[in-house]
């Protein structure tokens, strides 16, 4: 298989030859080894899957069972593997294309695109909850999200003490306090490579369900008229642009919602990361990922916000700095 990847400079789009035909080596010998095994969630006619790959010949890539209106690249996409961890996706073994080329107005910070090896992990299907949080606090475990003050504009929307907030993501958290949800779950935070791999399978995909360019069809982002969230001027209830938004292993809002706070410190890109790379051992920012339910598709156009591969600031990890109601996190599990 050989694919066209589309990457990104600032204003303007190029398209090359991409890492994608390395990485068939792997799918295509186990694609063969299956012969014509029809394979649920491999976008070929059967609505729900949330793949995205499309059947080979009609450009789907949406996941919708409807052919043409997506641009998955006719190959059925890697399965997850099982998992025993309730309410997470196994993600199997090998590589996957990291980062980009076309994001240059990142400079040192941005990962150069590469092929990176990763082994065998789980990660959460939606993003944490602030019900799923809550557990964690009445454990005495957690410490409780910021509450909105009016005289402090970092905590504007932070919602922990609104009634019915439960179902939706947890937000105005700390990074330290993120990472002590998973471990009190026997988890962690990802890696940068764990959360982009989940989202872009082995493709080089730029967002979840392929190429096509972000919109409330997919992600909770800002809507045509400007509406933060699709026009609920808040983060969604998980799973809201499911399957049509989801990964090709089936996990839900990897960007947009709220944008997703990682293990890794935030450092300059390496040319040869290796197997299940880690970022640097200290820096001034943790890594976020995924952009937030702010994100206007003409920020997309300028600054990639919502392209799997974006790296933002994700907070100084130190109690104290309030991270504010658009960022959040999810957890993993190594092995």
């Amino acid at each position: 298989m050989l694919r066209r990847e589309s990457l990104r400079t600032p204003g303007r789009r190029i398209r090359r030859l991409g890492l994608t035909t390395l990485l068939c080596v792997t799918a295509c010998a186990d694609r063969a080894s299956r012969g014509s095994e029809d394979v649920a969630g491999d976008g070929d006619g059967e609505p729900g899957t949330g793949d995205g790959d499309g059947e080979p010949g009609t450009g789907d890539g949406d996941g919708d069972g409807e052919p043409g209106t997506g641009d998955g690249d006719g190959e059925p996409h890697e399965q997850p593997c099982e998992s025993e961890h309730d309410g997470m996706i196994c993600i199997p073994a090998g590589p996957f294309i990291m980062g980009s080329s076309g994001l240059a107005y990142l400079g040192e910070l941005e990962i150069p695109e590469q092929q990176v090896e990763m082994s065998r992990y789980h990660i959460d299907r939606h993003e944490v909850t602030f019900g799923e949080y809550r557990a964690c606090v009445d454990a005495g475990v957690c410490t409780p999200p910021t509450v909105e003050n009016p005289d402090d504009d970092l905590t504007l929307g932070c919602r922990w003490s609104n009634p019915d907030i439960d179902e939706y993501p947890v937000a105005c958290i700390e990074w330290p306090q993120a990472r002590a949800y998973c471990q009190w779950r026997g988890a962690d935070l990802p890696t940068e490579a764990q959360w982009e791999k989940a989202g872009r399978g082995t493709d080089g995909r730029s967002y979840p369900w392929g190429n096509e360019e972000p919109s409330c069809q997919y992600a909770s982002m800002a809507s045509d008229l400007g509406e933060w969230g699709c026009g609920s001027g808040m983060a969604q209830l998980p799973g809201s642009h499911s399957p049509q938004g989801d990964s090709p292993y089936g996990v839900q809002d990897m960007v947009g919602n709220v944008q997703e706070l990682v293990l890794d410190w935030l450092g300059p890109g390496q040319p040869k990361l290796g197997t299940d790379p880690v970022g640097p051992a200290r820096g001034t920012w943790k890594v976020a990922k995924g952009g937030a339910f702010h994100v206007t598709q003409e920020d997309n156009e300028n600054g990639d916000w919502l392209h799997l591969p974006w790296r933002g600031q994700g907070g100084w990890p130190q109690p104290g700095l309030q991270l504010g109601p658009m960022i959040g996190f999810r957890c993993a599990i190594s092995g």
